[in-house]
């Protein structure tokens, strides 16, 4: 069958099987489900009701990022419709493309992302994208233009991660896991009064670790492990009805061997040829302090947050299997690719960076019964980042020398949002952000005696823009569960200056980039057809305008910088269904239609063309979930049986501007299953049980010579739960429906409801 034929037949399935199930319910006497949970969704600096947002959404809840998941960027963006997460396999070089909104190539600097990312609220930059999730409550994934809320860079929307936040609930629990290629997994977390009803505290301890899967024929070792660890604690600190302080602090390191390119088609594939073994390393260390006072007619909040952001990559430049290729060498030469790419000392880059970022945000909330919801506040986000680099190449002038680059960037902006209900059944909500960024930069290159090079290069300079971005949505409620809306929005994301400089190795100066502008026009629907079953859809057409690009021409050894107008556009949509007590079932789909307009002389020289389209934006994405909980008191057993799986689908993907290549697409299964008891659970699982080797991101060397990066295979595993709960009272509050008045059994772990969008 052809491949294409699969997206719409899954997604066709899924609506069959869902629907289905609501027959097969009735025939049988099943208990029927309940209502499905109200979700909230604080991304947007206020509450609301996801079901009533003018918004398209996807809320991931905290089972549905599993333990044993090394790749959290990867395993949301699969879960969120017309998402993709490009892994650059190089420690904190990473990003997202949502709706066809994406970086051309790979990002200028550490803020030259389209889709913002947040922790409890508090915005980070590429350098921290997807860091180690544990212990999180839910994941909100907002599709659209967020400028508002999450201020430079939300060109296509934005993700906040929410933790279990220290609200005096009293629990603790172990977890431990063991698979195949030496994965293992320890975390422990506590948490309760330390103070009653004054002093809340919470904390979290990981240890994971997996040795790789990808074998190097040069050294005889396994590449693509983890060695990561992490802890974070938090407390909150009530003196009064009216006032809540939470402070919040951690620390993770994050370590792994990825190879860097690999050769496409090479026997054995996914195989590594590099003479030395890869290293990529970073550690992010956080703080953040929010203080809330609660007035008769709103609130007042303050949030200070700081992140101190270490990475080390270092490694191999010329995988020996990749560049004999790329070289033309036939195969009888074979003694003359190893003598010239498996030299110890030769085709090395070493990267150092350091950024450490400060944002402070004062906003004010209408109250929660206040019939016109409202937001108000100022930010304040700075960013200092460094990057000391060392590179001796073989082939390339440019990737030869010393480099020491300082960024500074600054951001102070104003923004409110606000909802106003015009009749009975009509709401009216918009939102405005007014900004000014500035960035300085200075350069400093020293060469290592390569021909074609300056001997030296100091340069120096600045940018600044003032902006503004907002929405605008006009919804109906034509029943309490069911709501249409269609809004306008604009997007920003910020200019500035390219962090590598690579032509400062000809004494050619650092130049800024434009900054990109995008316009949306969105429609949707969010119904709730039964009790148990809710449908969310959405139209969407984005027009971007100067969205940034890079590329590398490895015919002329050039590497190109410029501006490039595109659009794109689709639909999304998803059902989540409680047919029967205890079955909860997920699908999900998006279409994605991307064309790069006209393009000038510089995006022509970096492969823009007319027509072609957006690199590294899948076509279709799927996803289809299931969780069933059984009691086990049928056989005589105490506790439950829990069995969920999971398939994740993403589409054919251009590899770069030109259209030089069409990856293909690839699927992912997950399954476990496993019984929890009141204080103890154990379980199964499998991790991509297809065994299939995504390539996150490709470059094309020469016709027919692709190097890849590539994610990991099938791991399969074992893990155990001991979990301890109390306070009920906190139980209460916290709203966890599962598990008894004790709290969540182990393996089930806690929610707030089945996952939205």
């Amino acid at each position: 069958m052809n491949r294409s034929a699969l997206r719409p037949l899954a997604a066709g399935t899924a609506l069959g099987l869902v629907l289905g199930s609501w027959a097969f319910a009735e025939e049988n006497g099943a208990a029927p489900a309940e209502v499905l949970d109200t979700v909230t969704v604080s991304a947007t600096k206020r509450d609301q009701d996801e079901g009533a947002m003018p918004v398209a959404a996807t809320i991931l809840q905290a089972d549905q990022i599993p333990l044993s998941t090394l790749d959290p960027g990867a395993e949301i963006a699969r879960q969120s419709p017309t998402s993709n997460f490009v892994d650059l396999s190089r420690a904190g070089e990473a990003y997202m493309t949502m709706r066809g909104v994406a970086t051309l190539g790979s990002p200028l600097n550490t803020l030259d992302n389209t889709v913002g990312f947040s922790v409890d609220g508090v915005p980070t930059s590429l350098s921290g994208l997807a860091p180690l999730l544990m212990d999180v409550e839910r994941v909100e994934v907002l599709r659209g233009p967020q400028g508002t809320a999450f201020g430079r860079n939300a060109l296509a929307g934005g993700i906040n991660v929410v933790t279990m936040p220290a609200d005096g609930y009293g629990e603790a629990r172990l977890d431990a896991e063991t698979g195949s290629d030496g994965y293992s997994l320890v975390q422990a977390l506590a948490g309760g009064w330390l103070v009653p009803e004054r002093l809340a505290g919470r904390a979290v301890v990981r240890y994971q670790e997996f040795d790789g899967d990808i074998p190097n024929i040069i050294t005889g070792k396994t590449e693509g492990g983890a060695d990561i660890a992490a802890a974070r604690a938090s407390l909150r600190f009530t003196p009064g009805e009216a006032w809540t302080i939470d402070l919040t602090g951690g620390y993770g390191r994050d370590e792994r061997d990825n190879p860097a390119y690999l050769l496409v088609g090479a026997p054995g594939f996914p195989v590594s040829a590099s003479d030395t073994p890869s290293l990529g390393r970073r550690t992010i260390g956080h703080g953040t302090l929010t203080v809330a006072r609660r007035f008769e007619n709103f609130t007042l909040t303050s949030v200070t947050g700081y992140q101190d952001i270490d990475i080390l990559n270092a490694g191999d430049f010329s995988d020996t299997l990749l560049y004999g290729a790329y070289l033309g060498l036939p195969g009888f030469l074979d003694f003359i690719p190893a003598a010239l790419f498996t030299n110890p000392d030769q085709d090395k880059i070493r990267t150092a960076e350091a950024e450490g970022i400060f944002t402070q945000e004062i906003r004010a909330n209408a109250a929660k019964d206040a019939p016109v919801q409202w937001v108000a506040g100022l930010n304040y986000f700075r960013s200092a980042y460094e990057i000391h680099r060392d590179m001796k190449t073989l082939l390339f002038a440019v990737l030869n020398g010393k480099v020491d680059n300082r960024i500074d960037s600054e951001t102070l902006a104003g923004f409110a949002d606000l909802s106003v209900p015009l009749f009975e059944t009509w709401v009216l909500s918009g939102g405005i952000r007014i900004a000014r960024d500035e960035q300085a930069f200075e350069g400093r290159y020293r060469s290592n005696g390569y021909p074609g090079t300056v001997a030296a290069f100091d340069q120096r300079d600045e940018a600044a823009d003032t902006y503004v971005t907002g929405r605008v949505a006009l919804s109906r409620h034509w029943a309490d569960t069911v709501m249409t809306y269609a809004s306008i929005a604009w997007g920003y994301a910020s200019g500035g200056f390219e962090r590598l400089t690579p032509y400062a190795a000809q004494g050619v100066a650092n130049t800024p980039f434009r900054p990109a502008r995008a316009m949306t026009v969105e429609a949707g629907i969010k119904a709730g057809l039964l009790p148990g079953l809710r449908l969310d859809a959405s139209l969407f057409h984005n027009d971007v305008t100067d969205g940034q690009l890079a590329s590398f021409d490895p015919d002329t050894v050039q590497i190109f910088f410029a501006n490039q107008d595109y659009r794109s556009y689709g639909f999304e949509a998803s059902l989540v269904a409680e047919p029967v007590e205890g079955l909860v079932l997920r699908a999900g789909a998006g279409f994605t239609e991307t064309r790069q307009g006209a393009a000038t002389a510089e995006s022509a020289a970096a492969g823009a063309a007319r027509g072609n389209k957006v690199p590294m934006v899948p076509t279709w994405t799927v996803s289809l979930g299931l969780d069933y909980r059984l009691p086990a008191a049928g056989l005589g057993l105490p506790g439950a049986f829990l069995v969920s799986a999971d398939y994740q689908y993403v589409g054919s993907r251009q590899t770069d501007a030109a259209n030089s290549r069409k990856l293909d697409p690839y699927a992912m299964v997950n399954a476990r299953l496993g019984w929890a008891g009141e204080h103890l659970g154990f379980y199964a699982f499998g991790r991509n049980l297809l065994d299939s080797r995504p390539i996150s991101f490709a470059a094309p060397f020469r016709e027919g010579v692709t190097g890849a990066y590539v994610g990991r295979g099938r791991v399969l595993g074992l893990g155990m739960s001991v979990a301890w709960q109390g306070d009920a009272a906190a139980l209460s509050a916290r709203g966890r429906p599962h598990g008894d008045a004790k709290g969540p059994a182990p393996g089930d772990r806690p929610a707030r409801g089945p996952a939205r969008g």
